[in-house]
């Protein structure tokens, strides 16, 4: 059974499999980017290839979005996502979701023009519109739990340790 564009089914057949079993839950995604010169590179996750780079204004190309762009692009789509779920659950139909999505970043802190300014964002504010079978009250609890449940959320908002391991590529050159 489809709801809200989300097969039920599905879902809840990976739900039950991660209650008998903690490891079904666990993923490890991933991607692999190729840098194209300047701010310009490209990404592949699955099937889907994914550029970024930077406005011209910044030194770039304007060939795709900024990597701080997808951030905010990936937190707006798992948020929506998060409430669509949180919609099926409940049992409620949902006609539209928009998402305005923007975050104060200071590039002082990229180019190392003042050393007491961080080079991510300051703030990021999330303006969530939701067209539902439910009461006001109903659809801001659904924003409410989808926020909380949102995996990017939880991510920019927690200490997530990120490691760098340094490889060689053999060029044959030399």
């Amino acid at each position: 059974m489809m709801r809200n564009g989300v097969d039920v089914e599905a879902v809840n057949a990976a739900v039950g499999a991660m209650r008998k079993d903690a490891a079904a839950g666990q993923r490890t995604p991933s991607g692999l980017l190729s840098w194209n010169g300047g701010a310009h590179s490209t990404t592949i996750v699955r099937n889907f290839v994914i550029p970024a780079d930077e406005p011209t204004a910044l030194g770039g190309t304007d060939r795709g979005p900024s990597p701080m762009e997808l951030v905010l692009t990936g937190l707006a789509a798992c948020v929506a996502i998060s409430i669509a779920y949180s919609a099926v659950e409940d049992g409620i139909e949902v006609h539209a979701i928009e998402i305005d999505v923007e975050g104060d970043l200071d590039l002082r802190g990229l180019f190392e023009v003042a050393g007491d300014v961080r080079p991510g964002f300051e703030e990021v504010r999330l303006t969530i519109r939701v067209d539902a079978d439910a009461p006001r009250e109903k659809i801001e609890e659904l924003v409410n739990h989808g926020y909380r449940r949102s995996p990017v959320v939880d991510s920019l908002t927690s200490r997530v340790p990120v490691r760098v391991c340094i490889g060689r590529e053999e060029t044959g050159a030399g």
